[in-house]
């Protein structure tokens, strides 16, 4: 079927996400928050014109396809952050292995929560 309605909700839904990250990204001043800003774009927004694409779009290659980069796009958020993270950490801490002195809480069975006391 046919919802150009919908379909153009689902897209500015999606745009107006990114807008707010974007500048979520140039307002935080940390590169490790920047990565929370950065994420919710390729995972939300990336669903919802994939989901608009498939309400407006009654081809099965484009809805496919348009699935498939959607899946892509999150899968390879998730380890583009962490490797983004990681190479953070080394830049920051010029290691990247935990030390003594990071005091980097641990959870044990003393200590189920990991939450310092």
């Amino acid at each position: 079927m046919h919802h150009p309605l919908i379909a153009s909700v689902l897209v500015g839904i999606g745009v107006a996400l990114a807008v707010i990250c974007a500048l979520g990204v140039a307002i935080v001043k940390n590169a490790l928050e920047r990565l929370h800003f950065a994420s919710p774009v390729t995972s939300f927004s990336a669903f919802l014109i994939a989901l608009a694409v498939w309400i407006d779009d009654p081809t099965w290659q484009s809805r496919l396809k348009v699935v498939l980069v959607a899946i892509v796009l999150f899968v390879m958020n998730a380890v583009l952050s962490h490797a983004t993270a990681r190479a953070i950490r080394i830049r920051d801490d010029k290691h990247f292995e935990p030390q003594p002195a990071d005091r980097i809480p641990l959870i044990t069975k003393e200590n189920p929560t990991g939450l310092r006391r």
